[in-house]
Formats: C-alpha cells, sequence, structure tokens
C-alpha cells in the first residue's frame, strides 16, 4: 500500500488534521495512477468529498481546477491512441466536471473561468484520441464518457456561453467519428450533453439539419472505406447514438422534426444494410 492510498483511507474527511495543500498536490500527481482502487476509489472520490462537502477554500478549489486544465493533466500526450496517459487526462476532465458541478451552487468560479474551462472541454473532447472505456488490469479509462460528462456540466453552468453551442453540437459530431467502437454507454453520456444544449435554448430545428450532417458524414464514409471494419465501427456509433436519442427525445422533449430525421436515418441505413 503506498503512502498516499493510506492516508487517503484514513482521512475520512477529518480535514482539520490534514494540510489540504499538500494532499490536493499528491492526489493531482497521482490522478493518472494505473492502480484503480488508488485512482477511482480513493483520489475520485476523495475529492467527491472535499468538494461537495465544501472543504476546499476558494483559493484550492480555482488551483485544483487551473491544474486540471493544464498541458499536464488534461492534455498530458493528448493524441495517444494508446498509453496510460489517458487515465490522467480522463480523470482530470472528471474533476473539472466536478468542480463545475458544484459551482453550479456556490459560483465562486468566475465566468471567465468557466468560459475557459468550457474551450478546454471542447479541445479536449476534439483531440482525444484514446477512447477506450474500460481497460483490463487498470479499470475505466472512459475518456469520452467523462469528457461528456465535463461538457454537460459547462453547458448547464449559467456562464455558459449560448454561442457556443455549435461548436458544441459540432464537438459531439466529432467524437461519433472517432476510430474504434464504444461499448461501455459512451453514446448516453454523449447525449446528457444533447440534453443540456436543449434547455439551453437549441432548437428542434437546429438539431434535425445537425442530424442531417451527420447523415452526410456517415455516406460520406461509407463512400470511402466500404464494407470495412472501420466502417461497420463508425456506423454502430453514430446509429446507436441516434437510435438512444429517439428515445431520450420521445420520452423528454418536444422535438418532433429532430425525431422525424432519425427515423429517415435509421430507415435509409436500415435499407441500405439489410434488405
Amino acid at each position: 500500500m503506498s503512502k498516499l492510498e493510506a492516508r487517503l483511507r484514513e482521512l475520512d474527511c477529518e480535514t482539520e488534521r490534514v494540510d489540504l495543500d499538500v494532499l490536493l498536490q499528491e492526489m493531482l500527481s497521482q490522478i493518472g495512477s494505473t492502480d484503480p482502487v488508488l485512482r477511482d476509489e480513493l483520489i475520485y472520490q476523495t475529492f467527491c468529498n472535499l468538494v461537495l462537502e465544501d472543504h476546499l477554500s476558494e483559493e484550492q478549489l480555482v488551483n485544483t481546477l487551473t491544474t486540471c486544465l493544464d498541458e499536464d493533466h488534461l492534455f498530458l500526450k493528448i493524441g495517444q491512441e494508446k498509453g496510460d496517459a489517458v487515465f490522467t487526462r480522463s480523470f482530470s476532465v472528471l474533476i473539472v466536471a466536478l468542480i463545475l458541478h458544484k459551482d453550479r451552487e456556490s459560483s465562486l468560479l468566475s465566468r471567465e473561468r468557466v468560459e475557459n474551462a468550457t474551450e478546454a472541454i471542447l479541445r479536449y473532447l476534439q483531440e482525444e484520441s484514446d477512447i477506450r472505456g474500460f481497460v483490463k488490469g487498470k479499470g475505466w479509462a472512459h475518456s469520452i464518457a467523462h469528457g461528456a460528462d465535463a461538457l454537460d456540466e459547462a453547458i448547464r453552468h449559467e456562464a455558459f456561453p449560448v454561442e457556443r453551442i455549435d461548436s458544441c453540437l459540432n464537438t459531439i459530431a466529432g467524437c461519433l467519428f472517432k476510430k474504434g467502437l464504444y461499448v461501455d454507454d459512451e453514446d448516453e453520456r454523449l447525449l446528457m450533453a444533447i440534453e443540456a444544449l436543449l434547455s439551453r435554448g437549441l432548437k428542434d430545428d437546429v438539431l434535425a439539419t445537425w442530424v442531417d450532417r451527420l447523415e452526410d458524414e456517415l455516406s460520406s464514409s461509407f463512400d470511402q472505406e466500404g464494407f470495412s471494419v472501420a466502417f461497420l465501427h463508425t456506423k454502430g456509433n453514430v446509429l446507436g447514438f441516434l437510435k438512444s436519442c429517439y428515445f431520450r427525445l420521445k420520452f423528454n422533449h418536444d422535438a418532433e422534426e429532430t425525431m422525424a430525421a432519425i427515423e429517415d436515418v435509421l430507415e435509409k441505413w436500415t435499407k441500405k444494410f439489410y434488405s
């Protein structure tokens, strides 16, 4: 058992006896540990307790956010398709999501900091290439799901700049066309961001047009790649997302135009592949 693990097991949020500045620095330095117990159950859960139960000062909260967004955390070795740095990136963005969630009720962060965090989250989702979910022996990487969680929190924050709605839609689309197949609920997590955009004023006709653009890009991908494994993965990601989106809209939103657009896309690709 590492020293940090022992300290976190003993902490139990008795923070008055702990130098939180030192503890935060140690946790951030090991936020990407490949030990899933240390990373998920101890470091992340301790961050949850410290942030949500108001144990951190405004300065500590801001410093933690700033560190998580830097090039050695959120963007560490960004662009690699494989490698352990994904755990640092993925859990850094998850802490960003946590802080934004807390700030939606506490309003400690300046509008500029929230806008900068939003831009960083969008950049992260655009540039992340390692889309693995669960990694055997090392636990959850879940980079796209964690990034989607952060985007959801950013959109729902009062300081979210509504002029970034199009950038959010473009970023979500880009996630659907990344190399690889999503198998660990990433589509549902990305849909949370879509629902957040609807709550911020995204119009039905705009979302329907976006669905049509997804279909255009999917068709272009098929023209280039044909019946390849890569294309089948892309088709699975896009159509799986749209199927989930259809029912989320049916259950929770008045979005008839978007639902009709999704029906057209699904009918087209069902006939193309299975008729």
